[in-house]
């Protein structure tokens, strides 16, 4: 992912926006150390997309907006672009950030389940996002959104395997908030990959079953440790 800077921007009549201004990452060295352990593992989900120059990263998020909005799926409008920056609507909270606030047990659930819905409805259109961890899904009276899209992992991997790295993404960033209810966490993640189509579904648990080891580890992780270690229990004693 290249290096960006955002700015939250007060529009005429009170409404909000964000400037995003992309530079270039200095972590090429990191990124490809971890393709090349994907790649030895034979985890095409997990190959992590070249880290890119900040016109090609801006460049790349308004492709990825263009053709998500193309195929239906809520993603930010471009109100200004230029060759290193873009002002984009607001498609309001985050629902990592609606979670971690949500003291409800019942409430968080349900939005958890919005999210993996949103995936499903996304993979159905033939679509796929950059990063689908909880900060990078929004949620408000208009549905769920997708945000931070300046990654392209189609240059890297299949489609189905880009599919699973979103979902692989969301579980490892959202179980935690369901760490107080695992066995509620495992049902949602059960629904979803019953009605995951069976190509994702095949890449998602291939990558869980080669990953099982990190299990033990993870719980030593504190709460959001052990609800990840618990997602991937799951997800690797899971029935193709």
């Amino acid at each position: 992912m290249a290096e960006r800077r955002v700015e939250r921007v007060t529009l005429e009549g009170g409404g909000i926006a964000w400037r995003k201004t992309y530079g270039d990452s200095g972590r090429r060295w990191r990124m490809a150390a971890l393709r090349w352990l994907a790649r030895r593992l034979g985890l095409n989900a997990l190959l992590a997309p070249v880290p890119l120059a900040a016109e090609s990263a801006c460049r790349t998020e308004f492709e990825m907006i263009q053709r998500l909005a193309g195929l239906g799926v809520r993603v930010p409008h471009v109100m200004q672009r230029n060759q290193t920056q873009l002002l984009l609507s607001n498609l309001g909270p985050t629902l990592g950030l609606l979670c971690k606030r949500e003291p409800d047990l019942a409430r968080r659930s349900e939005m958890l389940k919005r999210g993996f819905d949103a995936l499903l409805e996304l993979h159905a259109r033939g679509a796929y996002v950059s990063q689908a961890v909880a900060r990078n899904l929004t949620l408000d009276e208009q549905g769920v959104g997708f945000i931070d899209l300046e990654e392209d992992p189609l240059q890297m991997m299949s489609l189905a395997a880009a599919q699973a790295r979103d979902a692989l993404l969301w579980v490892q960033s959202s179980a935690r908030f369901l760490a107080d209810d695992p066995e509620q966490y495992a049902r949602l993640l059960e629904e979803f990959l019953t009605a995951e189509r069976s190509e994702v579904r095949a890449e998602i648990l291939l990558t869980a079953r080669r990953l099982r080891w990190l299990a033990l580890p993870a719980r030593l992780g504190g709460t959001r440790g052990r609800a990840f270690s618990q997602a991937l229990t799951h997800l690797a004693d899971a029935r193709s």
